[in-house]
């Protein structure tokens, strides 16, 4: 009999334990939490943003230096932002030249992480930009801050999401590793556009935080981390990608060519080439592209 009930009560331990599991779920599956601060908050508008690679490992228009890491300017209803800065000041300045593009009256620089192909072009921007506003993701390396500190920019790191400017917002500070941030424009009667560094934080993640705290993703652009991603890890991002109906993709720098090339074949309707020298415009009215 006591065997029995020895018995009896291993098997009432092991229904609870199963049902405990059960509740929490299973713990291979990527759960992506949505704190307070992604809830309810209303965000500007922005008429119209446009996006230009300044530095990316994908050749484009002739003339222009590859490299790998990645830079891009963005203008938004007069306001001008830096996204990184690339990984050589040499490169960011050559290639801005070559496209025209003045970068000492920025209104701000945006940092996604510390990894040198992302800061290494801070240096030309201290000569043309000196004392320039930074924002970086909180949870950098101490070296990292205090280096760009000493170039002599007026530094701020930033935990939670936040709108820097109307329309202009952070996804706040993600675990990678590195922490990293991406940076979002609300674009009126389109929806958002993220763009991203090199998404440590994983790409699927980062864009469901821009969807829990804009409703609505229209476009994601940057640098998507998939070089060594599985055949599975791939078709997850797809089905991402559609769950939360993305209409527009633009992966470059460390996404890779097997995940550029799965992505044009999965998506063709949805794919764009991206790369250095092109410029994106988006309004009410959609994107346009020149290459």
């Amino acid at each position: 009999m006591m065997k029995l009930g020895y018995v009896a009560l291993i098997l009432v331990i092991a229904i609870i334990i199963a049902f405990m599991v059960l509740a929490v779920g299973s713990p291979s599956k990527e759960r992506v939490e949505v704190s307070s601060t992604e809830k309810g908050v209303s965000f500007s508008f922005i008429n119209e943003v446009k996006i230009t690679i300044l530095v990316d490992n994908n050749p484009g228009r002739e003339g222009l230096r590859t490299a790998w890491g990645f830079s891009a300017l963005i203008e938004a209803d007069g306001r001008k932002i830096l996204f990184d800065s690339g990984p050589d000041p040499e490169i960011l300045k050559h290639n801005a030249k070559i496209l025209g593009i003045n970068l000492s009256d920025i209104d701000f620089i945006v940092l996604s992480h510390e990894h040198g192909d992302h800061t290494g072009g801070m240096p030309y921007l201290a000569e043309v930009a000196h004392g320039a506003k930074v924002y970086l993701p909180s949870g950098i390396s101490s070296q990292v801050l205090e280096r760009i500190k000493r170039l002599g920019f007026n530094v701020t790191s930033l935990q939670e999401p936040t709108e820097l400017a109307p329309g202009i917002v952070t996804t706040g500070s993600m675990r990678g590793p590195p922490y990293e941030q991406g940076l979002i424009m609300v674009v009126k009667e389109l929806g958002s556009i993220l763009i991203t560094g090199c998404a440590h934080p994983k790409i699927e993640i980062m864009i469901q935080r821009a969807a829990n705290l804009t409703e609505r993703v229209y476009a994601v652009i940057g640098g998507f981390h998939l070089v060594s991603a599985s055949d599975q890890r791939l078709k997850d991002i797809e089905e991402t990608i559609r769950r939360l109906g993305v209409e527009k993709v633009f992966p470059m720098h460390c996404s890779g060519d097997k995940a550029r090339s799965f992505f044009k074949q999965s998506l063709p309707e949805r794919y764009g080439d991206g790369h250095v020298g092109m410029t994106l415009v988006f309004s009410a009215k959609g994107v346009s592209i020149i290459p």
